[in-house]
């Protein structure tokens, strides 16, 4: 595989001399978790003016070089050097005033009570900081924005907002501290695609500006569109350096997974699609289910079917698998499991009957972010493994890596922080959980948002493959490429209503996405 190699310093050349500085040096970098290697001998430069997309598996070591550039943590070995002048102190303050760097992380810091002039101007308010002029707040704030090219409303409480423009919120008061690096973990994750279009305007206005902007993405499509520079990390090695014209989306995922990544046979293709016999009883039935945002939503679900459910992101798509799993008080309707029907729906009973969900929002809704790998894998298992009061240890400790090694979670050791692996690591292990309780049905909500291209392949492997034991799936995405591989059928949902149910193999995504706003309904 053909990298770029790091500068040489033995001389300067003409085109050295021409090229400006780099906005940022790493040289040797390195950061250790105890026995944990996160960051080995880390080198690279980022060009000045342009955007750097850093890439690499989950657990590669991106999370942990981006909290070192961000002043989060110290490193263990190496050096960093904003625009020639090497960190000696790290903080989030000294990054910011001393060396000009910002990072826009996945989980934003907003005080969401106060009004967007007040949360990007916090810190550097005109006047007297204990008695600022709103009034200058605002006029600062209005021009601040407009340079931007961003339509907020400065006097808007940040509550009120849509995470799209709480994120552009996040850059505009990076900008105002006078942010020359700008760091994005992940900062599409949970956008729509219009949504996203607004954060890229405004990341070029910014790259033609001058800033520098260091990106962190899993999708292709936009590292391609986006950067000028690759980096990829890999194990905690920096393994390949490229401009992006000079590389493939294929060589790239080459480089983050260490082999070529075969692509993977879609559900349509395969064949595998199971055709229930006449009268067969459905594993799962909803009939005129309703609830908050959705209404009237009926369908059925055969064992070792996958069904998708498409829809924009007030479809009412997250409320109607928490309203079947019993997370939410529905209004309306039934749920049937094997015939029987269910009422009473609680999380409890859920898991008691095998109908497992699990949730989108991971770090919200699902980790327990307190506790060890092992016992976040474990947790539905607890009383399997109770005698007398008292938990069998070792016995829950083996079932948990088990099930930690099936899934290839990559942690050093269950009885680590789950707070200290990857995004995409603790999504295995939270499908890990669920899959403990040998499920009949399988609800999920956005199963790989955040993960890599390795990680992502492997929990499809993974579904296809409970799917062929007979678990009925029911998987909720906003990614319609990812529902094009995986399902059998995509249920779309529009403005809280079932407006259809295709056929994954004569589906596109301009269909699902006609159906979605609503311009065209189909008979499920």
């Amino acid at each position: 595989m053909a990298t770029l190699p790091l500068p040489d310093d033995s001389g300067p050349t003409m085109s050295k001399q021409m090229t400006p500085p780099p906005a940022v040096i790493i040289r040797g970098l390195s950061r250790s978790f105890g026995p944990v290697r996160a960051l080995e001998d880390v080198s690279f430069d980022v060009p000045v003016g342009e955007v750097t997309a850093l890439l690499g598996e989950n657990g590669a070591g991106k999370s942990t070089l981006l909290k070192i550039l961000a002043g989060l943590q110290p490193p263990s070995g190496g050096s960093v050097s904003f625009f020639d002048r090497e960190v000696t102190s790290f903080s989030p303050n000294t990054m910011l005033t001393e060396h000009s760097v910002a990072i826009v992380p996945q989980e934003l810091s907003l005080l969401l009570d106060r009004t967007v002039s007040e949360n990007i101007l916090a810190g550097v308010e005109p006047g007297n900081r204990l008695f600022p002029s709103q009034r200058a707040m605002v006029q600062r704030t209005i021009a601040l924005l407009d340079e931007l090219g961003l339509r907020i409303d400065p006097r808007m409480p940040v509550r009120e907002l849509d995470m799209a423009t709480q994120q552009l919120v996040v850059v505009a008061r990076s900008i105002a501290r006078g942010c020359r690096v700008l760091i994005l973990d992940e900062p599409t994750a949970m956008l729509t695609p219009a949504e996203s279009d607004r954060l890229f305007a405004l990341m070029a206005r910014l790259k033609a500006a001058g800033t520098t902007l260091v990106y962190v993405s899993h999708r292709m499509p936009e590292v391609f569109a986006l950067a000028d520079q690759i980096e990829v990390l890999r194990d905690g090695k920096h393994v390949a350096s490229w401009r992006a014209d000079e590389t493939t989306p294929q060589q790239v995922v080459a480089a983050m997974v260490g082999r070529e990544l075969s692509e993977l046979t879609t559900r349509a293709q395969s064949g595998a699609r199971p055709i229930p016999a006449s009268g067969a009883i459905p594993t799962i039935a909803i009939n005129e289910l309703s609830g908050t945002r959705h209404s009237s939503i009926s369908f059925e679900l055969h064992p070792g079917e996958i069904l998708g459910v498409a829809g924009l992101p007030d479809s009412g798509r997250v409320e109607m698998l928490q309203n079947i799993f019993g997370a939410t008080k529905g209004t309306g309707g039934t749920v049937t499991l094997g015939g029987v029907p269910y009422v009473n729906r609680t999380p409890i009973a859920s898991i008691e009957a095998k109908l497992a969900f699990v949730p989108g929002e991971r770090r919200a809704q699902g980790l327990l972010s307190t506790m060890s790998v092992g016992d976040n894998i474990g947790a539905l298992t607890v009383r399997a493994f109770t005698r007398l009061g008292l938990i069998r240890r070792r016995a829950f400790d083996r079932g948990a890596n088990e099930r930690a090694q099936a899934l290839r979670v990559k942690t050093a050791t269950i009885d680590q922080p789950i707070t200290n692996l990857s995004g995409g690591n603790q999504q295995k292990a939270m499908l890990g959980r669920w899959l403990a309780i040998e499920p009949r049905v399988l609800v999920l909500d956005e199963p790989t948002r955040g993960v890599d291209v390795g990680a992502k392949s492997e929990i499809y492997e993974q579904l296809f493959a409970l799917a062929a034991e007979g678990v009925a799936i029911l998987c909720s995405s906003s990614d319609l490429p990812e529902l094009l591989t995986i399902t059998d059928r995509i249920a779309v949902l529009s403005e809280g209503r079932l407006v259809g149910i295709v056929d994954t193999a004569s589906a596109t995504e301009e269909s699902i996405m006609t159906l979605a706003t609503g311009a065209v309904s189909t008979a499920a």
